[in-house]
């Protein structure tokens, strides 16, 4: 062989080599474009789920904030029920202290009116033992002297003090209306 075909033959190599090179140079640089893709892609799937674990934390965390204000709300109401609660025990002692005062004036004016009846007895000249009403007798008709047959000069047709036979009805002299018989 001779130097030119051995020289071709380097050459050749050398041009080879230099292409396989120059085309390993290209695959790895693409290859690593793509890996750098891939790495890319894989980071924005992780952003990705950051975000959603993210928008899941604040739904959480609103729940959250949503069950503590019901909470809130709740103690509130509660506590505005037992003011409700301690005013109308206020109000309703209130009303008890009320009656037993009205039972004690009641009492007070019962007391007047027995007095004033005694007295009322003590001066009335038709008034005695057997023929008056006090308050032991209140259950009692009283009698007086249009009870015993007395009729009244007033009377007429229609007045409430003369029954339907036309007898006068005995009169209560201390309110002024009539028996019913």
């Amino acid at each position: 062989m001779d130097s030119t075909t051995i020289i071709w033959i380097i050459v050749a190599i050398v041009v080879v080599v230099a292409v396989v090179a120059v085309i390993a140079y290209f695959v790895r640089r693409n290859n690593s474009a793509r890996a750098e893709q891939r790495k890319h892609e894989q980071a924005e799937d992780l952003r990705a789920k950051a975000r959603e674990s993210a928008l899941a934390a604040q739904e959480v965390e609103a729940r959250e904030a949503k069950a503590r204000a019901d909470a809130a709300t709740a103690a509130a109401e509660a506590e505005q029920a037992k003011a409700r609660a301690a005013q109308a025990q206020a109000e309703a002692q209130r009303h008890a202290d009320e009656i037993g005062g009205h039972a004690d004036e009641a009492a007070a004016h019962r007391a007047k009116e027995q007095e004033i009846l005694r007295k009322a007895d003590e001066v009335d000249p038709y008034a005695n033992d057997s023929t008056h009403t006090d308050a032991r007798d209140a259950g009692r008709p009283m009698t007086d002297a249009r009870d015993a047959g007395a009729t009244d000069v007033d009377a007429r047709p229609g007045d409430p003090r003369i029954d339907d036979t036309g007898d006068p009805r005995p009169t209560d002299r201390r309110s002024g209306t009539t028996e019913r018989r």
